[in-house]
């Protein structure tokens, strides 16, 4: 019984632990949208927070930077082609700032 209690007390201090030491980015969906409606994107709110955590997401599975800005490029169909890039960057910065040295400013 007390081993129990013992395992069950440090399982929980581990994942305790684990959360608490992970960095939580505190993203601010309106001055992003915003951000992107002044640079032209014209695609609605949802749609740009979707695929700015999109471009997060990529960056986590290891695709290349060039290869998420295509993808950014293709969805959003922007023009001129780079802006892209500074959707990009806003992206990195507001929703995984542990990326932002794979971008460049």
């Amino acid at each position: 019984m007390r081993s129990s209690v013992m395992t069950t007390g440090c399982v929980s201090l581990c994942v305790m632990v684990a959360l608490s030491g992970a960095p939580s980015a505190r993203a601010d969906n309106a001055s992003f949208v915003r951000e992107a409606k002044a640079l032209g994107f014209v695609q609605a709110a949802d749609n740009l927070i979707s695929t700015a955590r999109s471009a997060c997401y990529f960056l986590s599975r290891n695709r290349s930077p060039g290869e998420v800005e295509e993808r950014i490029l293709r969805y959003t169909m922007i023009d001129p082609p780079n802006l892209a890039h500074q959707f990009f960057v806003m992206a990195v910065n507001e929703y995984c700032p542990q990326y932002a040295a794979l971008v460049s400013p």
